[in-house]
């Protein structure tokens, strides 16, 4: 992600509004407001003057600068308000990018200076996130935690926590030939990792850390054979993964592939989509009895259904409306004639050509969100799989610890354990940020934040 140099982009969403923000910020910041507005030498504060839109017009507008360090970025910031026509916008957008020095930015780059710039913690910058794609009170909350450090403190607690075990366990290495040094006794080690593991465990609300396989909700396929599930999967995705055939039992596994959300609904994130075995009231053979196994087993697991069936009736012999998951029932093959119109709560789509695909994937990402408010860990990813890796380093290092015994038998593989752990929760807390974890937070925000 470019850091450097001086960016400008539209804070606001697309489409028409009373009015919109232009956001800049960068060394060049007071330079570009001198050149296209009326404004000179900017000084803190709100300012009224007129901005230049091509080379013959202008338009009242008002600038708000901000002198960095002070500002959201740590850099000069100036933001214009203008009226929300995007014509005019990108036409003065178009002005701003002709002087030199002057970019687009990326995704998420106001907020990745502001991170660079020590104006926000990784937590606080992610909560930004959260906030803009907030939805209900739970997110918003989850949010909220993030931006106030309430989450980021809990996340040190952890760290501090985990690390005293640590320097406990490791020192106990160095005195492994003196059996009267026992820097911690293995039933207090193991009291302690229990109530911990068991922190992080509810944090992502899990009633088991072993149960925790995904770092992102999942929508499963479900249906009858030949429903036109597997259409249905590719056409989702955007590419032939699964085999689609007339012939009943053709899908003999459960096929999954990330379907990212984003492209349509900015906010959403990506969801794990898994296309599954049609379900009959008979086998074929013993693998298609195998496969509707394994289809059920992933349904009892799904975080929300795509029921699929082209009559639209939607008969539940299968039982899916007695799980209490959120279903969303969807009438494939909608190029088809129905002699009756029974699926009037259904949502019709066609995976020849597209017809509806979209409407779908909103109300997928409305009940993933519905579903899996149940912690910060469930709204961002980056946080799910850390502290699912957490909570496997330390059941790892439990492994080893003995009950009952004076000292530790193996006390180098129970700091290995602990400290695959420790650097899981480096991440939460920033101490341990590899690039490309930078990347991946900063790359799920909207263009201008």
């Amino acid at each position: 992600m470019p850091t450097g140099g001086t960016i400008a982009a539209i804070g606001t969403p697309q489409g028409h509004s009373t009015r919109a923000i232009i956001r800049i910020s960068g060394p060049d910041a007071r330079e570009c407001i001198e050149s296209i507005t009326t404004l000179s030498d900017p000084t803190r504060g709100i300012h009224k003057c007129r901005v230049r839109i091509d080379d013959q017009h202008t338009l009242p507008c008002l600038v708000i600068w901000f002198d960095g360090p002070r500002s959201y970025t740590g850099e000069d910031v100036a933001e214009l308000i203008l009226v929300g026509n995007p014509v005019i916008l990108q036409r003065t957008l178009d002005q701003i990018y002709q002087i030199p020095g002057l970019q687009r930015a990326q995704p998420g780059e106001f907020s990745a200076r502001a991170y660079l710039n020590d104006r926000l913690t990784l937590a606080q910058a992610e909560g930004v996130a959260l906030r803009i794609a907030a939805v209900g009170d739970e997110a918003l909350s989850a949010a909220t935690k993030l931006l106030d450090g309430s989450q980021g403190e809990r996340c040190n607690q952890w760290t501090q926590e985990l690390a005293l075990l640590l320097a406990l366990v490791e020192s106990g290495v160095d005195f492994t030939d003196q059996d009267d040094v026992v820097p911690i006794a293995p039933d207090a080690l193991t009291q302690r990792l229990t109530e911990l593991s068991n922190q992080l465990i509810d944090e992502i609300g899990s009633a088991a850390g072993s149960m925790i396989h995904s770092t992102q909700p999942n929508a499963v396929i479900c249906g009858m054979p030949n429903a036109g599930k597997s259409a249905l999967f590719n056409a989702l995705i955007g590419r032939e993964r699964a085999v689609v055939s007339d012939r009943a039992g053709t899908t003999r596994d459960a096929i999954s592939e990330p379907l990212n959300l984003e492209t349509d609904i900015p906010g959403a994130g990506t969801i794990d989509l898994i296309d599954l075995a049609g379900l009959a009231d008979h086998a074929i053979d013993a693998i298609d009895a195998h496969a509707q196994q394994l289809a059920r087993e992933r349904i009892q697991d799904a975080d929300v259904l795509l029921w699929c069936d082209p009559s639209g009736r939607f008969a539940d012999r299968d039982g899916f409306e007695m799980l209490g998951k959120p279903i969303i029932r969807v009438r494939t093959k909608s190029d088809l004639i129905l002699n009756d119109t029974n699926a009037s709560n259904a949502i019709s789509v066609c995976a020849l050509d597209g017809h509806h695909l979209g409407v779908l994937k909103r109300a997928v990402a409305d009940a993933v969100s519905d579903r899996t408010q149940m912690g910060v860990g469930a709204f961002v990813p980056r946080h799910r799989r850390a502290i699912n890796q957490a909570i496997t380093g330390i059941q790892d290092a439990l492994k080893w610890i003995p009950q009952g015994a004076r000292s530790l038998d193996a006390p180098e593989l129970v700091a290995s354990g602990l400290r695959d752990a420790l650097d899981s929760l480096g991440e939460l807390t920033g101490q341990v940020t590899p690039d490309d974890v930078i990347g991946r937070v900063f790359a799920t925000f909207c263009v201008g934040k």
